[in-house]
């Protein structure tokens, strides 16, 4: 019987996986759009700043009431219940940013905030369920799958994104991570309408891909039939227990802070007033981001094999915090490629130390409340940030370098406060059945 629980648990997360990544590309393309639609089409930085962190703000209570939704409800039935509703409503602001005609600002800030709120339940409710469908043994081959996957995903949607948002109607060339392609074929510059409907029906067809799904569960689960409040409480008490979980729990997501804000609030600005690029070199630096994370999904395991994950991760931050500060004074396309590839690597490659480590010592029953809490502390600090070089001040002429300076000095901090709770974790039993 174990043999089968496992086969048919493979067949499990292949269909998990097939619909991440139907659903991840397009909805990549559209989050590569939106931004440079406010910063380079309509030169509105400002609007999209103030609602992307007002959404973030909101996003605080949508992430705690997530997380009890996650430990309480069938997790292959959430996934279908948000991909249902998130399409509809994509598909819906396609026809309505048709007819908008040059003034499409409510369609695309309905599906930026639809995107933020799915992401902030599918990616908890991800690996809740992975977690529950693997046994303990393959909890960092799969977390690395995972990234593999989601990341290949990217590369994908960030090379289309560089296409379809600039064309090439005149024979002229297509830059694609930094080199000029010539396309054999003309292709006309995609509206976001045009994006927003391939975004929605991918997730109609993400919807059908884990209706496919049948599972033995490979983790002890017990689900709480408590108030949703009583759920977040048991969550927090577990929390208020291990303060040096808590501590490494918060500190670990400064990469992942920077990753968000920095690809919606710094880079396409960056791009446009520091280097004086277009939407291809935008896109063509997610292109070499997804690749540095495809890469590290692949040897993060095997590289960092001898060492404590925690020691793992501080030592991916102190790097990454000083290639950070480089960007500041550079401005060479190929210095933010190559930021952009080791940006990518050391993103992925905290996520799969982290989550790894995190597997092996929470019980599946409360690991969505307490991804839940870390993804507050996330979204707190991800709004400060927003609200810093939403400033005026950032947008003067090339300004907006000194937010990659902030963040370096921010992510090297992160990296050495993060050194206390080597000792007492590593020293920790674990809690994970």
């Amino acid at each position: 019987m174990k043999n089968t629980s496992r086969f048919e648990n493979k067949q499990a997360l292949f269909w998990l996986f097939l619909a991440n990544t139907v659903s991840g590309a397009a909805q990549g393309i559209s989050l590569i759009a939106i931004p440079w639609y406010f910063i380079d089409i309509v030169r509105k930085p400002g609007i999209f700043s103030l609602f992307y962190g007002g959404l973030t703000l909101l996003s605080i209570f949508w992430v705690v009431y997530a997380g009890s939704l996650i430990d309480k409800h069938n997790r292959r039935e959430l996934f279908r219940i948000l991909c249902l509703i998130s399409g509809g409503v994509v598909v819906g602001m396609s026809f309505w940013s048709g007819a908008a005609g040059q003034e499409q600002f409510i369609p695309a800030l309905v599906v930026l905030a639809v995107t933020v709120l799915n992401f902030n339940l599918h990616y908890p409710s991800l690996y809740a369920f992975a977690q529950e469908i693997t046994d303990k043994g393959r909890y960092a081959k799969v977390v690395s799958y995972l990234e593999i996957q989601g990341q290949a995903t990217s590369v994908l949607s960030g090379a289309l994104a560089a296409v379809l948002l600039k064309g090439n109607l005149d024979g002229q060339a297509v830059n694609m991570l930094g080199m000029q392609l010539h396309m054999p074929f003309a292709i006309k510059a995609w509206s976001l309408r045009d994006i927003f409907l391939l975004d929605g029906i991918t997730y109609f067809v993400a919807f059908a891909c884990i209706s496919f799904i049948r599972y033995r569960p490979q983790s002890e689960r017990i689900i709480e039939t408590g108030s949703a409040w009583q759920r977040i409480r048991t969550g927090f008490e577990y929390l208020s227990a291990r303060p040096m979980l808590l501590l490494f729990g918060v500190l670990s997501y400064g990469v992942f802070v920077s990753m968000l804000v920095e690809d919606k609030i710094l880079l396409p600005e960056y791009v446009r007033t520091q280097l004086l690029g277009s939407a291809d070199v935008y896109a063509s630096a997610s292109v070499w981001f997804a690749a540095g994370a495809l890469l590290s999904g692949v040897i993060t395991r095997r590289l960092f094999a001898g060492w404590r994950p925690i020691a793992a991760i501080s030592l991916l931050f102190v790097i990454t915090g000083l290639v950070f500060m480089g960007c500041t004074w550079s401005n060479q396309h190929s210095y933010l490629y190559g930021f952009s590839l080791l940006f990518g690597y050391a993103n992925t490659g905290v996520r799969i130390l982290r989550v790894s480590f995190l597997f092996s010592r929470v019980p599946n029953q409360i690991i969505g409340r307490l991804l839940s809490f870390f993804k507050v502390a996330d979204t707190l600090m991800r709004s400060l940030f927003i609200a810093l070089f939403s400033l005026s001040w950032f947008h003067l002429g090339n300004n907006i370098r000194f937010g990659y300076l902030i963040f370096g000095i921010f992510i090297v901090l992160c990296g050495l406060l993060m050194l206390p709770t080597l000792k007492t974790l590593s020293a920790a039993p674990e809690d994970a059945p």
